[in-house]
């Protein structure tokens, strides 16, 4: 393993850590203030809303400026927004018009995060900077397994330290302290990972110009392999956000969960993602290539949100879980090396600013929708989820999309 990344599976590992705290009892949190299902889709909405806006920017600044500084950065802001979260426990209890205090003190947490929250589309332009093309699906899959064993281990300290007598400050001040220790290590050992030699001759940024993100989009029009990847990327993000924001609310409907044994099940699905993506995806990415790796994904995944709606028990919904989390993990590493491999080196910082932003305008809308759609059909959610990525992959293959994609994959072999 390239000594490079070690500071980045470190950023990447509590990235992981500091959100993943949060699942099991961002639902209690919000129904301790009185917030209801709408109220936790909010929540869940605001920090990649803003992060929607600020992942471009901050992947075009790295572009120029270099990864270090942006990175550094981001994590800083991280860093605010626990101390704001931390706030939220000693504010009253009381309202302000129909939102209760703590939970204005919450989006205002969120919402600084999010501003900041350019970690990822950084980090992964700094992972293609290290990397060779043939290195990438692997490599990404690796990071995903970092991602994984986050989400073995943060859940699990959530749920056990809500337990406490301070409640939900005790894991809020636990990740306050791993957002110092980080910032410190990062100042210390991360090293940068672009040349001066293949950053952007200039800095062509303007603030309006970034916040416009479809002619960013527009730019890379004429690659047909992008254009069909973000096609059926913005679909696949759409099921992936919604399943995502209203997981927790199906295991608490359906099985009586409460914050604790929500955390354990967490840590099975993250040792589940540890396994799919640091050992599995990058071995069925090698033995069928990227394009058919993701095709498998996509397949895995249309199958397991539809049983979701038929699980009897919480026995019978493991394998279930599994197969899901499958698809996803064989999906998310397969669409950055996808999408890294389209574009030169120098547009790394903005291709992955670009799929950032994806991930967070789909991540700060679908929230909304689906925890609507929950409090309405509830389980069966997840099929109209499963409909939604089904009919996106027929309307890929009718366009032709896997030839274009497949034919762009080729080229860049």
């Amino acid at each position: 393993m390239k000594k490079e990344l070690i500071p980045l599976i470190l950023l990447t590992f509590v990235n992981t850590l500091n959100f993943s705290i949060m699942i099991p009892i961002l639902p209690f949190i919000v129904n301790q203030y009185g917030g209801g299902i709408i109220m936790y889709g909010v929540l869940l909405s605001m920090y990649p809303l803003f992060q929607f806006f600020a992942a471009p920017m901050l992947g075009t600044l790295s572009d120029f400026y270099g990864r270090r500084p942006i990175l550094l950065l981001s994590q800083a802001g991280t860093m605010l927004s626990w101390v704001i979260f931390a706030a939220s426990y000693f504010v009253p209890n009381s309202h302000l018009g129909f939102i209760s205090l703590p939970l204005l003190v919450l989006l205002l947490a969120r919402i600084a995060d999010g501003a900041t929250g350019g970690n990822n589309a950084v980090a992964n332009a700094f992972l293609s900077d290290i990397t060779t093309p043939e290195e990438k699906t692997k490599t990404f899959g690796m990071m995903g397994g970092i991602v994984g064993l986050g989400f073995v281990i943060g859940p699990a300290i959530g749920g056990l330290t809500m337990a406490t007598p301070i409640g939900y400050l005790a894991p809020i001040l636990l990740t306050l302290f791993i957002s110092v220790i980080t910032l410190i290590a990062m100042h210390r050992y991360l090293p940068e990972s672009l040349d001066k030699k293949d950053r952007a001759k200039e800095l062509k940024f303007n603030w309006i110009e970034e916040l416009q993100f479809l002619p960013k989009i527009k730019k890379y029009s004429h690659n047909r392999q992008i254009k069909y990847l973000f096609f059926l990327r913005i679909m696949f993000l759409f099921v992936f956000s919604s399943s995502n924001s209203i997981f927790v609310l199906y295991m608490i409907n359906s099985f009586n969960l409460n914050s604790q044994q929500i955390g354990l099940l967490f840590m099975v699905i993250g040792v589940f993602l540890f396994l799919n993506q640091a050992f599995l995806s990058g071995r069925i990415s090698k033995k069928f290539g990227d394009l058919k790796t993701l095709i498998i994904g996509q397949s895995t995944l249309v199958v397991s949100q539809f049983l979701y709606v038929f699980v009897p028990s919480l026995l019978a919904f493991a394998p279930v879980m599994y197969l899901n989390n499958l698809g996803f993990s064989i999906s998310m590493p397969t669409f950055k090396s996808l999408i890294s491999k389209s574009v030169d080196r120098k547009k790394q910082g903005e291709i992955m600013g670009i799929d950032e932003s994806l991930f967070a305008i789909s991540a700060a809308i679908s929230p909304l929708l689906a925890t609507w759609v929950y409090s309405v059909i509830g389980k069966y959610t997840f099929a109209v989820q499963a409909i939604v990525l089904l009919a996106t992959v027929i309307v890929f293959e009718y366009k032709k999309g896997w030839k274009r994609v497949a034919e762009g994959e080729s080229v860049s072999s």
